[in-house]
């Protein structure tokens, strides 16, 4: 087993994301971090022996990527969202139950 380490800025990327792409790793390798500073280092290590580190290393960086930019668009996207919740679930209270 091989381990590497990567290192993230807590201003850029969050812990969420960091958790996300950690636990999409999961059969191909493992994550642990541990936040120094304003900074958060992710140790990965193989979990098989013939795996590239490099290649690793780069898969989490892009899972990274991935879980950001969805943490952004979720963010983004809030307030329609809500605003769709609450009128297809305001329609359902506004219906009292029918009864037979």
């Amino acid at each position: 087993m091989v381990t590497i380490s990567v290192e993230f800025d807590e201003a850029v990327h969050s812990l969420d994301a960091l958790n996300a792409a950690a636990y999409r790793m999961i059969g191909t390798g493992s994550c642990q971090i541990e936040k120094i500073g304003s900074q958060f280092i992710c140790r990965l290590t193989t979990t098989n022996t013939r795996s590239d580190p490099d290649a690793l290393r780069l898969r989490f960086i892009d899972l990274v990527t991935d879980e950001c930019l969805r943490e952004r668009l979720a963010a983004k996207t809030e307030t329609v969202r809500n605003l769709i919740l609450s009128l297809a679930f305001g329609a359902l209270a506004a219906d009292p139950p029918r009864r037979s």
